[in-house]
C-alpha cells in the first residue's frame, strides 16, 4: 500500500509539472478553440451540406395531382346519328396528374450549387478574420506576463544587493565608522523594493486572471510561461492575411452570381407526362371518355433576363471593383503597418545591444562606491544611488528584451506570417 501511495505521489508530481508550463501558441489555439464564434464552423459547414443537397434535388422527378370536383350546365352530351341521347349529368369529377423530369435547367442548379458554396465559405472567412484578432490580445497578456517575470528577477538581484550592503553597514556600525541612519536608508530601499514585488505579484495574477478567462483554463498563479526567443527571425514583407482569402471568396461570389444572370437566359428542357382522368366521362356516340395520357418532351425559354442582363452584370463589375479598392487600401495600410513595425524592431535591437555595456559600467561603478563607502570616501546615499542605477539598467535590458519579443510578434500578427 505504501508503494502505491509513493507511486501516485510520483505520478501527481510529473502532473502538475506538465501543467505547470505553457506556450504562446498553446495559449492561441486555446483562445481560437473557446472564442463563442468558433461554434459557427460547424454550423456553416452543416447549412451548406444541407442545401447543396436541396439544390441537387431539382433534378429529381417532380410530381403533382390535382382534383376538381364541379357542377357543370350547358355541356351538350354527342350521340350517334338516330341514337338515344345520353343521360346529361351535372356532376363532374376532373383528376389532373403531371410527371416532369428536368433534363437541362440551363445551369441554374450548377449556378446555384457555386453561390451556395461561395457564400458559405465567405462566412467563414469572415469568422477566421475575427478570430485572428484574438491573437494579438494574446501575445500581449502573454509578453506582459514574461516581462514581469523579467522585473521580479530583477528585483530579486536588487534585494540580494541591499542586503549586501546592509550586512556591510551593520558590521561598520558595530565598529562605530557608519552612522546608524545609514542602515535607516538601506531599509527603505529594501521596503521600496518589497513593495515593487506586491505590485509585480498583483499584476501578474491580474494576467493571469485574464489568460485563464481567454483559454478557458484554471491556471495557478504561480505558472511558468515558456520563455519566447527570435530564434533568428527573418521578418518578412510578405502578407498573409485572413483578410486576403476573404476578399478571394467574395470574388468568387460574384463570379458564381454571374453564372446565376447567365443560366436565366438559357432555355429549360425537360420529360413531360400527363394523365387526365374524368368521372363520370363524357360520351361521344357509345363510347365514353374518361380518361386521357400525354408524354413529351418540354422546353420553355423565359428571355426577360436579356431585359435586365446588362444592368445585372454591371451591378457585380461594381461589386468587384469595390472589392479592388477595399482590397488595395487594405494592403496600403497593412503595409505601412509593417514599416512602422520593422523600425520599432529594430529600434528595440540597439537598445539591447547597449544594454550589456550600460550594465556593465553600472556595475563597475556600484562596486567602486561600495570600496569608498567602506574607506569612508562617499555616502550610504551615493551607494543606494548606484545601486538603483545598476538596478534601473537592468530593468531597461529586460523591459528592452520582452519590447524587441513583442515588436516582431506584432510585425508577425501585421503580416499573417
Amino acid at each position: 500500500m505504501r508503494w502505491i501511495f509513493i507511486i501516485l505521489i510520483i505520478f501527481w508530481r510529473g502532473y502538475v509539472t506538465c501543467l505547470a508550463q505553457l506556450s504562446l501558441d498553446e495559449c492561441q489555439q486555446l483562445a481560437r478553440e473557446n472564442y463563442p464564434m468558433i461554434k459557427q464552423f460547424d454550423l456553416i459547414e452543416k447549412s451548406k451540406e444541407m442545401n447543396l443537397s436541396n439544390a441537387a434535388r431539382a433534378y429529381l422527378p417532380q410530381f403533382s395531382m390535382t382534383g376538381i370536383a364541379s357542377l357543370v350546365y350547358g355541356l351538350s352530351e354527342m350521340s350517334m346519328l338516330g341514337a338515344e341521347a345520353p343521360e346529361n349529368k351535372h356532376h363532374k369529377f376532373l383528376g389532373i396528374a403531371q410527371l416532369n423530369q428536368v433534363i437541362w435547367d440551363g445551369g441554374s442548379t450548377k449556378a446555384r450549387q457555386k453561390i451556395m458554396a461561395a457564400t458559405a465559405e465567405v462566412d467563414r472567412q469572415n469568422i477566421e478574420v475575427i478570430l485572428y484578432t484574438i491573437n494579438e490580445r494574446i501575445n500581449q497578456i502573454y509578453l506582459g506576463i514574461l516581462l514581469i517575470d523579467e522585473q521580479l528577477k530583477q528585483v530579486d538581484i536588487l534585494d540580494d544587493n541591499l542586503s549586501k550592503n546592509l550586512k556591510r553597514a551593520e558590521t561598520a556600525c558595530k565598529n562605530g565608522t557608519v552612522y546608524p541612519s545609514d542602515l535607516d536608508k538601506i531599509r527603505v530601499e529594501i521596503l521600496n523594493s518589497g513593495q515593487s514585488r506586491i505590485n509585480l505579484n498583483s499584476q501578474r495574477k491580474a494576467y493571469i486572471e485574464m489568460l485563464s478567462v481567454m483559454i478557458n483554463k484554471n491556471l495557478d498563479p504561480d505558472i511558468q510561461l515558456n520563455t519566447l526567443t527570435d530564434n533568428g527571425t527573418v521578418l518578412t514583407e510578405t502578407i498573409n492575411r485572413p483578410e486576403l482569402s476573404l476578399y478571394k471568396q467574395q470574388r468568387l461570389l460574384y463570379d458564381a452570381q454571374n453564372l446565376v444572370y447567365n443560366s436565366r437566359i438559357m432555355p429549360k428542357i425537360g420529360l413531360m407526362g400527363y394523365a387526365i382522368g374524368l368521372a363520370p366521362g363524357i360520351k361521344l356516340g357509345n363510347s365514353n371518355m374518361d380518361h386521357l395520357l400525354m408524354a413529351g418532351v418540354s422546353l420553355s425559354w423565359n428571355i426577360g433576363g436579356l431585359y435586365t442582363r446588362k444592368n445585372d452584370r454591371n451591378i457585380i463589375k461594381i461589386n468587384q471593383l469595390m472589392l479592388d479598392a477595399q482590397q488595395e487600401a487594405f494592403l496600403f495600410n497593412t503595409n505601412l503597418e509593417l514599416k512602422q513595425s520593422n523600425e520599432q524592431v529594430k529600434r528595440t535591437k540597439q537598445l539591447m545591444d547597449k544594454d550589456d555595456e550600460i550594465i556593465s559600467l553600472c556595475e563597475n561603478i556600484k562596486r567602486a562606491t561600495e570600496i569608498k563607502y567602506e574607506n569612508g570616501a562617499c555616502t550610504m546615499t551615493d551607494l543606494v544611488n548606484d545601486i538603483n542605477a545598476e538596478n534601473m539598467a537592468r530593468q531597461n535590458k529586460a523591459l528592452h528584451k520582452i519590447e524587441y519579443l513583442m515588436s516582431i510578434y506584432i510585425y508577425k500578427t501585421i503580416s499573417g506570417n
